[in-house]
């Protein structure tokens, strides 16, 4: 799967956002290709909280068995400061709502979407690293590193998306830092 080339839509990071917008868009009819910087799919829990709106979304796309089978019910959260409970959360939802909150690893979400993807005969690029891109007329360009035993590769884009984190380079890249739109609250 590594070589040059050109598709519709680079998708630099294989965590969940950048899975879930690679399995839309092969739904949709659109290339793209998935490149993640990591040699694999970390082995322990980075998030572990499912959304309803989430789960209705891997319902449209026929995975909410998948999802919900590897995952456990969340109805509510206890919180601690310094080993001193503070208190519990119900998660109470109104009754219209189809899908409660849902505990998953992230791996395990990674893994559903990609077995997901796997059927459109889309997989990821691993151990491979956005080095540098830029924008033309005619879309992106971008070089990409890969294993050690593979030379650089170039390709076009049109466009790059940045689902690996506010510190990719796609994020912070020429005229792309944005400030957080996220403010901390002292918690």
């Amino acid at each position: 799967m590594a070589r040059s080339g050109s598709t519709d839509v680079l998708v630099v990071g294989a965590g969940p956002v950048g899975l879930m917008l690679a399995a839309e868009l092969r739904r949709a009819g659109v290339s793209c290709r998935i490149v993640d910087r990591l040699p694999a799919r970390l082995p322990y829990a980075k998030a572990v909280g499912v959304q309803p709106r989430t789960l209705e979304l891997f319902d449209r796309m026929g995975l909410v068995r998948d999802v919900l089978d590897a995952a456990v019910p969340m109805r509510g959260q206890l919180t601690y400061e310094n080993g001193v409970a503070l208190g519990r959360i119900d998660l109470v939802l109104p009754p219209d709502v189809p899908y409660g909150f849902a505990a998953l690893p992230q791996y395990e979400t990674e893994r559903v979407l990609e077995e997901h993807l796997g059927r459109y005969g889309t997989g990821i690029e691993r151990s491979t690293e956005l080095l540098a891109f830029a924008q033309d007329p005619a879309g992106w360009s971008r070089t990409a590193s890969c294993p050690p035993t593979e030379p650089r590769r170039t390709g076009r884009e049109h466009p790059i998306t940045a689902t690996a984190g506010a510190s990719s380079r796609v994020s912070t890249g020429p005229g792309r830092a944005r400030p957080s739109p996220y403010a901390r609250t002292g918690i």
